[in-house]
């Protein structure tokens, strides 16, 4: 009768067996630490009959780990034979079901794209293809957002995950974000933004087949409760408008802020085109990343201003170099078709802030100015929906619905009569003629 292994001895003089297989192939050698071929022979049969073959042996003691001819035979045939890609995943589907590996790759699938290439493309504006989606489907999405996502990618994901692939990313490793201290220090808001930079690019690789993972669904965000604005009183800002600026053009851009809660950039982005006789039309904001573009809510609307504010806008853009027609800008830049830079508005009035006496003008930014505003206004008018008609809030899905109903000119009378009584007294005290000392 044929044995199922045959014995050899080396020149160490230990005996070494071979198992024969069921397809006529043999096992990889095996010490059986033995120096006489009857007990090599002895420990040879113990292991077929057991079906127990040490996966190593050191001459003094047996391994722990134990092996089967069957299992020696699937592991030569997952070293020699051929497989398709979909056996392949048929494999990786298995070792995964059974909780032996959490993720595998292919060599040269999709998956297999290192993550930083990936990352680094997808939150590029002109190139990612996320991008694209967004526009066919006229979602609205911004070159800041997208820029500020990349630069976080390249600050925290890249470093941690550099020569991986976008298949082997898995929850685990993006849980490990919470585990760096020096990120939980940041505000919660910062630290979403982090997680969703990379969350947001796996979740859109797992639906175009990128990745089998589910790296996004059951990753715990931070809390955002949200940390009280430092914003001014009506005293405080009638001293910081009383005090002499270095900037006037910066000052009026204030006053517009004050006087209207409009949004930063919905001011750099105001044209000559949007000076009503009585009010002012708003209509676009301004990015450095975007240019003009339509507003936060995609909304346009109208806020009334008086005389003094007009003539003091018109004044401003009359000394733009640029001949731009109704286009032009009233707060214009240093070069054509482009505003000035609105961070120089914060500098002058910090700075005019603290020459006023205010404790501690580097807590107060530009956007306080419409928390003071929606604060003061919603003191006097208790109608959320005239207060939404000039603030653009759209935000509570009731009062959008009511917002609609609203007569617009009855709403901006409404304001009109509050801005007087809260804001105009302040702006009318600050007389001052208007010129420019502008900044790029």
């Amino acid at each position: 009768m044929c044995k199922p292994y045959s014995i050899f001895k080396r020149h160490t003089g230990i005996y070494y067996v071979q198992f024969r297989m069921s397809d006529g192939s043999r096992s990889t050698s095996k010490s059986t630490g033995c120096r006489t071929r009857i007990e090599a022979e002895r420990k040879a049969m113990e292991w077929v009959v057991n079906g127990q073959i040490p996966s190593r042996i050191n001459g003094k003691e047996l391994s722990n780990s134990f092996t089967s001819v069957d299992k020696i035979k699937f592991m030569n045939d997952l070293r020699t034979s051929h497989f398709t890609d979909e056996e392949i995943r048929s494999i990786i589907k298995v070792l995964k079901e059974r909780k032996f590996i959490s993720s595998a790759v292919i060599c040269k699938s999709p998956e297999d794209k290192p993550i930083e290439d990936f990352l680094l493309n997808f939150w590029d504006f002109e190139k990612s293809p996320y991008v694209k989606e967004k526009k066919l489907k006229n979602q609205t999405i911004h070159q800041s957002y997208c820029a500020t996502m990349k630069s976080r990618v390249k600050l925290y994901w890249i470093p941690m995950l550099m020569g991986r692939s976008v298949g082997s990313i898995t929850r685990k490793d993006v849980q490990q974000i919470f585990n760096d201290e020096s990120i939980l220090k940041l505000a919660p808001k910062t630290i979403n933004s982090i997680v969703s930079s990379l969350t947001v690019p796996l979740k859109w690789a797992f639906f175009n087949d990128l990745t089998e993972n589910n790296c996004f669904d059951g990753i715990l965000k931070c809390g955002q409760k949200s940390q009280k604005r430092d914003i001014l009183t009506l005293e405080q800002a009638a001293a910081v408008f009383a005090t002499q600026w270095e900037n006037d053009s910066a000052k009026l851009a204030n006053e517009l802020a004050f006087y209207t809660g409009m949004r930063q950039g919905e001011i750099a982005g105001l044209q000559v085109q949007d000076i009503g006789v009585d009010r002012i039309y708003i209509r676009h904001s301004w990015s450095k990343y975007d240019g003009l573009k339509e507003t936060k809510t995609n909304e346009s609307r109208e806020i009334k201003i008086p005389p003094k504010v007009r003539d003091a806008l018109l004044m401003q853009a009359s000394l733009n170099p640029f001949d731009e027609g109704q286009s032009s800008f009233v707060f214009f830049g240093l070069v054509p078709k482009q505003p000035t830079d609105p961070k120089n508005w914060l500098k002058y009035f910090r700075r005019a802030l603290k020459a006023s006496g205010h404790p501690e003008p580097n807590k107060i930014c530009f956007h306080a100015w419409r928390h003071l505003w929606c604060s003061r206004v919603k003191d006097l008018i208790s109608d959320n929906r005239v207060i939404m008609a000039g603030s653009g809030h759209k935000t509570e899905t009731m009062l959008n619905h009511y917002s609609e109903h609203i007569v617009m000119e009855n709403a901006l009378a409404k304001l009109e009569k509050v801005q007087e009584e809260l804001f105009l007294p302040i702006i009318e005290a600050a007389d001052v003629e208007y010129s420019i000392v502008d900044e790029a």
